[in-house]
């Protein structure tokens, strides 16, 4: 009991730190705290390291909170019956507290219940997570309609901006010239870079270590992989198909696995937040079940880094596939005939090309656009702006900062 408490002490202390030494900057979210006016679960998923513990923390400051971070390895091995007894030392510590922080408890097996009786007893609680099936359990059974989910993304691109102090001058809704040029030049700097929190405070050779984590914690050990360095080239190999259909059944081939081991990790992946994926438009549903899916990986970081890879028009497509991901848009692609849409939302038609002029575009991006119907039609290029006919011709830059 004692122990537990020393934990508890200290996690909060390094939460008081965190918010006195660290640059923490505003996330471009909707307003979460609402979700909370009334006894509720907030759960905060998303990709580890990517701020989802600073985001909570932030919604909760100035309030009096109990605060759990399961992530420690002084709290491993915690059963669902400690958590009671943690949650007396929380009031022992804390008094009377408005809300419950609770950081990556799917750890504890059979945390479901717990949360669930606090939420019925008028409890207002935070959870994160590192992946997107811990809420598809008991938890989502009890709490139908009373809990709100939200997906954080690594920074954006405007967040990246801000969290270098590049101050952005404009005109209602026209850039300077030299605000331009700083916007291109840190576009750059992005693609390579991410959007890690922590990789920016500290060092790009973070990357590594987040990646690893990600492997490790959230994929091997939940799905409990033996062949934990074949799961590293299978995963490095993934990455290495982004922006394209990535064929599962090629893949095991190549690797010597069944089938039914290389859809678990790749599902895995999915869960983890590692990759995101867009799936074929078709009116016929087995086709676009039985059909390749694209691959889009979560931080431009793991392209350059671990893909060793620097191509720019398939980051800028990646770029565009998580901002529209961000915006809450489910991916989708087209294939016709002789023609292939990148992006297919609600209201719009994407096509994304590395192309700084007109006469670079290729025609298929525009022919591709004139065969289908839809409320917008958009070219995202590296530096062309223009509006032909239907079509409108957006940098990418502009596109991250003002979409």
């Amino acid at each position: 009991m004692n122990e537990i408490k020393q934990v508890l002490v200290d996690q909060k202390a390094r939460l008081e730190r965190k918010f006195e030494k660290e640059k923490i900057i505003e996330r471009d979210i909707p307003d979460l705290k609402k979700y909370l006016s009334h006894p509720n679960v907030l759960a905060i998923l998303g990709v580890r390291r990517s701020g989802k513990s600073t985001l909570a923390e932030m919604l909760l400051r100035g309030e009096n909170f109990g605060y759990v971070n399961f992530d420690d390895d002084r709290l491993a091995g915690i059963k669902v019956d400690d958590l009671y007894k943690l949650e007396k030392i929380i009031y022992e510590l804390f008094g009377e507290v408005e809300y419950f922080l609770f950081d990556e408890i799917h750890n504890v097996k059979g945390w479901e219940l717990f949360v669930s009786r606090l939420r019925e007893e008028g409890e207002k609680i935070i959870i994160t997570g590192s992946n997107s099936k811990m809420l598809s359990g008991e938890l989502a059974t009890a709490l139908t309609g009373r809990h709100v989910n939200f997906t954080l993304f690594p920074f954006s691109f405007s967040e990246y901006l801000r969290f270098k102090g590049v101050k952005i001058e404009k005109v209602k809704d026209t850039f300077t010239t030299s605000s331009e040029g700083v916007i291109k030049r840190e576009l750059g700097n992005y693609m390579r870079e991410g959007g890690f929190p922590e990789v920016l405070k500290i060092s790009d050779d973070l990357i590594f270590s987040i990646f690893s984590d990600i492997v490790y914690k959230d994929v091997v050990q939940r799905l409990k992989i033996k062949r934990i360095e074949l799961f590293k080239v299978f995963t490095v190999n993934i990455i290495k198909y982004y922006s394209n259909e990535v064929s599962l059944s090629k893949l095991s081939k190549t690797l010597k696995l069944s089938n039914n081991t290389v859809e678990e990790w790749f599902n895995g992946l999915i869960n983890a937040y590692v990759v995101i994926t867009s799936e074929r438009f078709t009116n016929r549903p087995r086709e676009g079940m039985t059909s390749p899916k694209k691959v889009y990986v979560i931080d431009p970081s793991f392209i350059t880094s671990i893909a060793l890879d620097s191509s720019k028009g398939r980051i800028m497509e990646n770029l565009v596939a998580l901002q529209l991901s961000r915006m809450g848009e489910k991916l989708f692609y087209l294939k016709g005939n002789n023609y292939e849409i990148d992006f297919l939302t609600r209201d719009k038609a994407i096509q994304v090309t590395y192309a700084s002029g007109k006469d670079e575009i290729p025609k298929r991006e525009i022919e591709g656009l004139n065969k289908i119907k839809t409320k917008e039609k958009i070219v995202i290029t590296w530096d062309y702006e223009d509006k032909l006919g239907e079509i409108k011709f957006i940098p990418i830059w502009k596109f991250l900062l003002t979409i």
